[in-house]
């Protein structure tokens, strides 16, 4: 009996866990969404910090375990199931203590594969990447700071894949806005504890 009852207790804990994160999500999305749209202007068609606000706003109002789902749905598009993915393995991570590393590395590979992307393309994945190789031999700090410098080494590069591939030198010169949100969260995650 005591047993169950600490699993609840810890379970509950959890999913408050995942209440706070995307909470805090929501709120550094919408503090930054004038720059991230700006930053997408550049390199696309400037909604990247609307759809991702539209998208958490609907996942902190979700029920537990639905949250990154209500994410996927409200964001619509490539983008909202790339970055859902990333969600979705946080999301497991708080409500049940899932592998974070395993998650994360798994929704790197299908973000991979579904966008036909690599590192060096210009994209999420350059942030994304390197944090799951520093969570392998690490931890949450060492991913953080791999994703952030995986985010600044997409200013030189010419985009591959996406929106930004059609505008003029493929973005050349601005960094990936879809690179600085996977910094946001892994940064929005480092700050639970």
């Amino acid at each position: 009996m005591p047993r169950a009852r600490h699993w609840r207790i810890y379970k509950r804990y959890l999913a408050m866990s995942a209440d706070r994160f995307f909470t805090a999500l929501h709120r550094k999305f919408t503090n930054n969404l004038a720059h991230l749209n700006a930053l997408d202007a550049a390199v696309g068609d400037g909604d990247h910090g609307s759809t991702m606000v539209r998208g958490l706003a609907k996942a902190v109002a979700a029920d537990e375990g639905k949250r990154a789902k209500a994410f996927m749905r409200a964001s619509g598009g490539a983008s909202g199931t790339l970055f859902g993915l990333i969600l979705i393995a946080i999301e497991t991570y708080l409500d049940s203590a899932a592998d974070l590393t395993s998650g994360l590395a798994t929704a790197c590979d299908r973000i991979c594969d579904l966008g036909e992307v690599k590192v060096g393309d210009k994209s999420m994945i350059d942030a994304l990447a390197p944090a799951v190789t520093a969570m392998k031999s690490g931890d949450l700090a060492a991913a953080i700071s791999a994703a952030r410098a995986g985010r600044d080494s997409t200013q030189p590069l010419v985009a591959r894949r996406g929106r930004a591939q059609y505008v003029e030198q493929g973005g050349k010169g601005h960094i990936d806005p879809g690179a600085v949100s996977v910094v946001i969260f892994l940064e929005t995650l480092g700050e639970l504890d």
